[in-house]
């Protein structure tokens, strides 16, 4: 307890440090902080890893790699807070008010993966929110606009991945930067749709969140993950983004619409069409890892859709041979 307070108080001390003008005697940046914080939590380190950051960063509060990683810790601690049942001090919502104070100070030195995580923290927010309110509370509640700026070819991204699933469909999502980018288009952009984001991991994992989105769909919460996907599948749309992996419902045939492949009943597809506009202009220069991603995630999906081959991923330039069999 007492080293974790610690932890944070540094944390919060280099917050202050930082936002400080004139600060004298500031150290300059050490290139091998970032990396030996890294490999201490690579080796299990991690407490020792955050501390060590809130340390340096109290002295070199311009080293925007360093306030990636100590807001990347922190984030990690929330989900692990998730994975222990909710058990510890202190809870998951103050790991991601930390996590959020440290990724603030990323995106203002131009860190480049600082936005996507920032956004991740937002949608922690809104996992405890679904954990002690439900689904529809949530959705209900959430803003129109005010949350952090999520990469352009991120958010448009997750607009294509949920105009690919029918109305009223269950959207299961398979990595965090899929995830990210269908949670921003359901809650974060002012749009009105009937799709319901699903992170089947932590519905496994994680009793509270099971509650709460079981609750909305009408299933009985002690239904495992699996069963729970396949019984959605008999009543309404279910829908795979390209890297979801399709075990996650048994017995169910499945169709490439779009971007996604979609089990059960199909109904409406919304008349917007896909853009890659945002993406294209990241290709322009040199792209970051980010964009990289999200040009695999197009790619995945043309694997399985041969029609995306003469459209979507023309846009893109050269088709990739493995993707569209060339």
């Amino acid at each position: 307890m007492g080293s974790l307070r610690f932890r944070l108080a540094s944390a919060l001390v280099a917050a202050g440090f930082a936002g400080a003008p004139g600060l004298a005697a500031q150290a300059p940046v050490d290139p091998s902080a970032v990396p030996r914080a890294v490999a201490m939590d690579r080796s299990g380190q991690r407490s020792a890893a955050t501390e060590f950051l809130g340390h340096y960063l109290a002295t070199a509060p311009e080293d925007g790699r360093a306030w990636f990683e100590l807001g990347r810790f922190y984030w990690l601690d929330s989900q692990s807070w998730h994975l222990a049942g909710h058990i510890g001090d202190p809870p998951g919502g103050l790991y991601l008010d930390f996590a959020a104070t440290a990724l603030d100070q990323a995106v203002r030195l131009g860190s480049d993966s600082a936005m996507v995580f920032r956004a991740l923290v937002e949608m922690g927010r809104s996992l405890i929110q679904i954990e002690d309110s439900g689904w529809e509370t949530t959705r209900a509640g959430a803003p129109v606009s005010g949350y952090p700026a999520l990469p352009g070819y991120v958010s448009e991204l997750g607009i294509n991945l949920v105009n690919s699933c029918p109305t009223n469909g269950v959207i299961v999502t398979g990595s965090d930067l899929e995830a990210v980018g269908v949670w921003y288009a359901v809650l974060g952009s002012g749009r009105r749709t009937t799709v319901v984001p699903i992170l089947p991991e932590l519905y496994a994992a994680d009793a509270n969140y099971r509650r709460g989105m079981a609750q909305s769909l009408g299933i009985d919460p002690e239904t495992p993950v699996v069963g729970m996907l396949t019984e959605v599948a008999q009543r309404r749309p279910l829908c795979l983004t390209p890297t979801a992996d399709s075990s996650v419902a048994m017995g169910v045939p499945w169709r490439a619409i779009r971007l996604v492949r979609v089990a059960g009943p199909v109904g409406e597809l919304t008349p917007d069409g896909l853009a890659v506009t945002e993406l294209l202009i990241a290709g322009r220069g040199n792209a970051d890892s980010w964009a990289q991603e999200t040009r695999a995630v197009y790619e995945a999906a043309g694997r399985r859709n041969a029609l995306l081959c003469s459209s979507i991923l023309t846009q893109l330039g050269d088709r990739p041979r493995d993707a569209c069999g060339r």
